[in-house]
């Protein structure tokens, strides 16, 4: 997507890459409701999807939003459809692997017509959609400043108060939440998408009143979380889920500006850090086939639910999609 390589985003996306197969594993094998892997599974679950739309708005403010309206829109409605187009492998590889459904015209079509959101899927759609919303708030996107980043940060926690169980429609699921499907809706999110835009936009590494907000938004969480024990509502979300993101995303951020430091000081660690940054670079593909390996191993009698093999299938995933991109990188030399 990127002509010129902005090296902590990408690592942050191999971050956030690492950290969402490794919960797709314990969910699928693992022991999600218990000890370290729900620990780990619901800090991923509440800062993962969150920080990849800052990611995409840092990303689309430094490769679309600096260009002209038609050239932006074309590219970003190509980059939409990549993006729906996986949603379409990943959600009909769940029905078929995971589900071990029957074939069925109907129940394709109802994904392909966005009907239905299978399982680990749906969050791609929201990848698509939160693209589209960004080509038809482009002019908004294009003058982004502090007032219009309050702005749509207030809109988006507003919408954590919409009446969900009257909103039926899948498209109006889509983008802003409901009690009858399981997606994660552009309105509420969107904060996170225009965060990013707005820190290429002005160059921002950290600043204080970020800083502070994401405190004060991680303490309210933290308050609910250590009194409940569990996550605030997710699908759709609530206000404090929303609030854990923010203190989340930026807790990714500073850690992927400290990797960044630690790799231009140290060989060996720039080593260890540009596998994770080339993660990043390919975020698409991983989280695609991984969800296929997934899906497969989930829907056989090979798979061996347990906390270790939740852990080991992860390392194997890694593996054979490291293998596989150097199978790709080979034949593209010759």
């Amino acid at each position: 997507m990127m002509k010129t390589r902005i090296r902590e985003i990408d690592i942050m996306k191999g971050l956030l890459v690492l950290a969402m197969i490794l919960c797709h594993c314990i969910q699928f094998f693992g022991e999600e409701s218990t000890g370290l892997q729900k620990y780990l599974a619901d800090f991923i679950n509440l800062t993962t999807f969150s920080g990849f739309l800052f990611c995409f708005g840092y990303v689309c403010e430094l490769t679309y939003y600096q260009k002209s309206f038609r050239k932006a829109a074309v590219k970003m409605g190509k980059n939409a459809v990549r993006m729906l187009f996986a949603f379409y492998i990943s959600g009909i590889a769940y029905i078929a692997f995971a589900q071990r459904k029957s074939f069925s015209f109907d129940r394709i079509c109802r994904v392909l017509l966005l009907w239905e959101y299978p399982g680990w899927s749906e969050f791609l759609a929201s990848f698509a959609a939160v693209l589209i919303a960004g080509i038809v708030l482009y002019p908004l996107m294009k003058r982004m400043n502090g007032k219009i980043l309050v702005g749509i940060t207030v809109l988006s926690l507003a919408g954590c108060f919409l009446p969900y169980e009257q909103i039926h429609n899948p498209y109006l699921a889509l983008l802003a939440g409901s009690e009858d499907y399981i997606t994660f809706p552009v309105l509420q999110y969107g904060m996170f998408f225009a965060a990013g835009v707005w820190f290429c936009k002005k160059k921002v590494s950290w600043d204080r009143k970020t800083l502070a907000a994401a405190v004060m938004a991680g303490i309210s969480f933290g308050i609910y979380y250590s009194i409940a024990g569990c996550l605030p509502g997710r699908f759709p979300p609530g206000i404090l889920f929303i609030c854990g993101g923010i203190a989340g995303v930026y807790l990714y951020r500073l850690l992927s500006l400290a990797l960044k430091t630690a790799a231009q000081k140290n060989r060996i660690a720039d080593r260890a850090i540009s596998e994770i940054e080339n993660i990043g670079r390919s975020s698409l593909f991983y989280l695609l086939m991984s969800n296929l390996l997934i899906f497969a191993l989930a829907g056989s009698k090979f798979k061996y639910p347990s906390r270790n093999f939740a852990y080991a299938y992860d390392l194997i995933i890694l593996f054979v999609l490291y293998y596989f991109r150097g199978l790709v990188k080979q034949k593209d030399k010759k």
